[in-house]
């Protein structure tokens, strides 16, 4: 509520917990701070699940040094913080804070160019095993792949109706690129880093910011953001 009510006054204190990494976040009380946030209470089922959901996204197998917990709290807040003043379902609310934590679980690191899709369907896939209980329908489940799918960056989509995919796209985004030049390259040099990418950081942060310029945000609230 403070950094929503606050902003852009609060922007600072958001730049500092996205760009913290000395120590593990717990993403089991940011989840339950972002329901809160979402007017969502008493959800017992799901606490259950992501109790051992945000076990497995501190797991970092391959040290990855951008899309590790650190990113999962940042696109799960940032979405909260677009979703806050957004008209969603409580079953949408509640889908926003699993996809945003989940979106990236398990990231092997270096993609495997030649198969696009290939980690964000790697991901769906241990999502939808993980959620299992949460009685998905396979209209959900498709709509869920679907997010999951376009936040492979190369291929984001032109146009897009669906609110809630909206938000986590963006808020994947803006977790890197909202700030300020220097935070915008330290993020791109941690990138760099784990995908052993050959371009400076420099050319890597510039490169996000041409494709934002040339495809845009989705939401309003998001462009206000920056």
């Amino acid at each position: 509520n403070y950094i929503v009510n606050n902003w852009p006054r609060s922007k600072p204190i958001l730049k500092k917990f996205v760009l913290s990494r000395y120590s593990s976040p717990n993403l089991f009380m940011i989840c339950q701070s972002c329901l809160r946030e979402l007017k969502i209470f008493r959800e017992t089922k799901i606490n259950y699940i992501l109790r051992k959901v945000t076990k497995i996204c501190l797991i970092n197998k391959t040290y990855n040094t951008y899309h590790n917990c650190h990113h999962f709290k940042a696109v799960m807040v940032i979405s909260c913080i677009i979703a806050k003043n957004t008209k969603l379902s409580r079953r949408d609310k509640i889908l926003l804070v699993i996809i945003s934590l989940c979106h990236d679980l398990e990231h092997q690191g270096r993609r495997v160019i030649s198969k696009p899709y290939y980690q964000e369907e790697l991901s769906y896939d241990i999502f939808r095993r993980l959620f299992y209980k949460f009685f998905l329908k396979k209209d959900e489940l498709q709509r869920i792949l679907k997010i999951f799918r376009n936040t492979y960056f190369p291929k984001k989509p032109k146009k897009v109706g669906d609110k809630l995919e909206k938000i986590i796209l963006d808020a994947d985004i803006l977790s890197s690129l909202m700030f300020d030049v220097s935070t915008g390259l330290n993020f791109a040099g941690r990138l760099k880093h784990e995908l052993k990418m050959t371009s400076t950081s420099e050319e890597l942060f510039e490169s996000f910011l041409n494709s934002i310029n040339n495809k845009s945000l989705y939401m309003d609230r998001s462009k206000k953001l920056c």
